[in-house]
Formats: C-alpha cells, sequence, structure tokens
C-alpha cells in the first residue's frame, strides 16, 4: 500500500491545536477592527500582547465563529437588547465585548473588550479614542459620549449576569 504524502494529512499535533485554541480565546482578544482591502472584507484581531491578525472573514463571522467556539450563540445574546443590533455579546467564559464604530465605509463596525478598555479621550479630529490593555490605542469614529452611553448600556446589561451552570 503507498505511502499518504504528508503534505495531504492534516497538522493535527498537539501544538498546533493548542495555538488554535489561543488564538481563539477571548480573554486574550483586545479587539476586533473591520477593514476593507481591495474587493474582501476582512478584520484585524488585536491581542493584548500587541500582536495583530489578518482575517479574510467580516467581524460578524469572525465573532460569530468565537461564540460557537465557546458554546454560545450571538443572536440569542442580542435578545437581552431588544434585538438591537451594535450593542453587546456575552459569551460563555465570562468575557464581555461591545460594538463600536470604528471605520467610516461599511463594514463599519468592530468589537473591543469591554475589561481592556483602560480609558477613552477626545483626539485630535473631535471622535473617541480608546485606551486598551498593552499600551494599544484605537481611534473609533464616534463621538466620547456615544462611546460612554454605549459602554454603559452594554455594561448595565450584561455585567453581572449568572451564567448557568453546565
Amino acid at each position: 500500500m503507498p505511502k499518504a504524502s504528508s503534505r495531504l494529512l492534516p497538522n493535527t499535533n498537539r501544538n498546533s491545536m493548542e495555538k488554535q485554541e489561543e488564538y481563539m480565546e477571548p480573554s486574550k482578544i483586545t479587539a476586533l477592527i473591520p477593514i476593507m482591502n481591495g474587493p474582501a472584507k476582512g478584520c484585524m484581531v488585536v491581542y493584548e500582547d500587541g500582536r495583530r491578525c489578518r482575517r479574510f472573514c467580516t467581524v460578524e463571522r469572525y465573532m460569530n465563529t468565537l461564540a460557537a467556539f465557546m458554546g454560545n450563540d450571538n443572536r440569542a445574546c442580542r435578545k437581552l437588547f431588544d434585538r438591537k443590533r451594535g450593542t453587546g455579546i456575552l459569551l460563555n467564559d465570562g468575557s464581555i465585548f461591545v460594538q463600536i464604530r470604528m471605520t467610516d465605509r461599511v463594514p463599519t463596525l468592530g468589537y473591543v473588550r469591554l475589561d481592556a478598555i483602560r480609558g477613552f479621550y477626545t483626539g485630535d479630529s473631535g471622535k473617541c479614542v480608546l485606551r486598551l490593555a498593552g499600551e494599544e490605542e484605537l481611534e473609533t469614529r464616534w463621538k466620547l459620549e456615544t462611546v460612554d452611553k454605549h459602554i454603559r448600556m452594554v455594561q448595565k446589561t450584561l455585567e453581572g449576569r449568572e451564567l448557568p451552570e453546565l
């Protein structure tokens, strides 16, 4: 029987699986930023340690994949906000992500992990700048008052919410 080429076999060793889990761990993700370079929509994943990785899927697709990885349903979570879009997401590990407008071009909304926000201020352009964990700063496309109102709404709705025991 002929040997299978190693190029055809998927890389399923323990190190690659652990690395994949590390990339999909919400507590290490600081922000998801929508990007539009060329014809394809994508997103930039910003990690606490300063790494930035481009993903060739939309922010929404990435968050839905992350939620599925965590055993969560984002549509069910949105019911807490009366099905409004542009709100927050609570994942099963307790991570809360708030949706904030990051760009002027569609897609405009990105996500920032709530406990990664260290502060925010008005930047030179009059828009809010988020100061994040790891000395990262992100300029948003909303004014400071809008970001503050949005963060408070998500905190009020999701923080302290008991997660069911499995």
